[in-house]
């Protein structure tokens, strides 16, 4: 398999084609989406997680942590994955607008696209190494990872947006709120 990076670069510039074609006003649709998305994973995952643990724990007594912490990226991938998938099917959250011509157009659309890849590829990586990379038979170890891609680690979505910046609060914040003030007023 491929290095952890490489399928990083690889799955960005997949959505930078994506958003290629579907223009930037219906990918900055997605984005508003995805970064809900991870603003609110990063208020409630403690909560989720003390309540996935208490539930595993119910279910399956002898369960152990590494179990328990393989069910919990199972879980939030599961999300991440489904909640993308949702805001690309059918008919999506499209801001309002005219699209732009030529060259404005090619760029908008790439960077919108690659930004959400950004967004997809690096949740799913940052819960990954996170957990500890317990999905096994993906082939990544944490004692296999590049330099690159321990360099990385810090710039993945949740990580480096969900650091606290102004007032204590996270940029997740402040994205999801311009991004929602920017779709309601026109």
């Amino acid at each position: 398999m491929a290095p952890i990076e490489v399928v990083f670069g690889i799955v960005v510039f997949v959505f930078a084609l994506i958003g290629l074609g579907r223009g930037f006003l219906r990918e900055l649709g997605v984005t508003t989406v995805l970064v809900l998305l991870l603003f609110f994973l990063s208020r409630l995952e403690p909560y989720l997680e003390r309540g996935m643990l208490k539930g595993i724990a119910l279910v399956d007594a002898t369960a152990t942590m590494a179990e328990a912490r393989r069910v919990q990226c199972w879980v939030l991938l599961f999300v991440i994955v489904g909640v993308t998938f949702v805001s690309y099917h059918g008919e999506t959250l499209a801001f309002a607008g005219h699209l732009a011509q030529g060259a404005q157009a090619v760029l908008l659309g790439l960077m919108v696209g690659a930004l959400n890849g950004y967004l997809v590829a690096g949740s799913v990586w940052y819960y990954l190494d996170r957990f500890g990379y317990p999905i096994r038979w993906l082939g990544i170890a944490p004692e296999g990872l590049s330099e690159t891609a321990r360099g990385l680690i810090a710039y993945l979505p949740p990580a480096f947006l969900g650091e606290p910046a102004l007032l204590g609060e996270s940029l997740l914040l402040y994205l999801s709120v311009f991004l929602v003030l920017v779709r309601v007023v026109r």
